[in-house]
C-alpha cells in the first residue's frame, strides 16, 4: 500500500519568534543556573528563575532540579506543590497546577500533540490542570485538555486522555477507574 504524499514544505509554525528566543534563552539559564543546583537549599533559587520567565508559583511549593519546563510562561503553580524529578512539563499551552497537589518521578505532562486528520500534522494545543489535592504518581503520562479533578489519584505508570473525576483512583493506560477514595 502506498502512502499519501504530503508537501511538508507548506508546514507553518504557529509560535512566535517571540516565544522561539523565550525558549532559547530559558534552556540557556536551565542549563547552567536551574539543573547544576540540586540541593534542596536551591529550591528558592530555581523558583525565582522560573518567575523571571514569567510562571507564578505558591508558597511552599518544591521543584527539583531535575525538573524540564519547556515555557515557563504557561506554568502556573498553587501553594504546598511538589514537583518531583525528572517530572516533565511540556507545557506549549498551559499548565495549571492547584494547591497540594504532587506530581511524582518521571510523569510527563503534555499539553501539545499533533492533528493527525491533517495531512501537514499542525501543532495542536489545549491546557492541562491538575485540581487541589491531586496526586499524579510516578512515570504517569497526563496528555493535552486533561483535568484531574481534586483529590483524585493517577496510579503509576498510568495513561491519561480523558478528564478525571475528583476524589478516584484511576491506573492502566488508558487510565480507568479503579475506586472511590473513601475516609473513615
Amino acid at each position: 500500500m502506498e502512502g499519501i504524499k504530503v508537501d511538508h514544505s507548506q508546514y507553518k509554525n504557529e509560535l512566535t519568534l517571540r516565544n522561539r528566543m523565550g525558549r532559547l534563552l530559558w534552556n540557556i539559564i536551565c542549563f547552567f543556573l536551574f539543573r547544576p543546583f540540586v540541593s534542596n537549599y536551591f529550591n528558592e533559587w530555581r523558583k525565582f528563575l522560573l518567575k523571571l520567565f514569567g510562571a507564578k508559583i505558591g508558597k511552599g511549593s518544591v521543584i527539583y532540579s531535575s525538573v524540564k519546563v519547556w515555557a515557563p510562561w504557561n506554568l502556573d503553580i498553587g501553594e504546598y506543590v511538589a514537583i518531583a524529578q525528572d517530572v516533565n512539563c511540556y507545557n506549549v499551552n498551559k499548565i495549571i497546577i492547584k494547591s497540594n497537589a504532587t506530581i511524582s518521578q518521571s510523569a510527563y505532562l503534555c499539553s501539545a500533540s499533533h492533528d493527525i486528520s491533517d495531512p501537514k500534522h499542525p501543532l495542536i494545543s489545549a491546557p492541562i490542570i491538575i485540581c487541589d489535592q491531586a496526586w499524579v504518581a510516578t512515570d504517569t503520562f497526563v496528555g493535552m485538555g486533561v483535568t484531574i479533578g481534586q483529590g483524585a489519584v493517577v496510579g503509576a505508570r498510568a495513561a491519561v486522555f480523558k478528564d478525571v473525576e475528583p476524589w478516584v483512583v484511576v491506573g492502566g493506560n488508558p487510565a480507568k477507574f479503579i475506586k472511590a477514595r473513601k475516609f473513615i
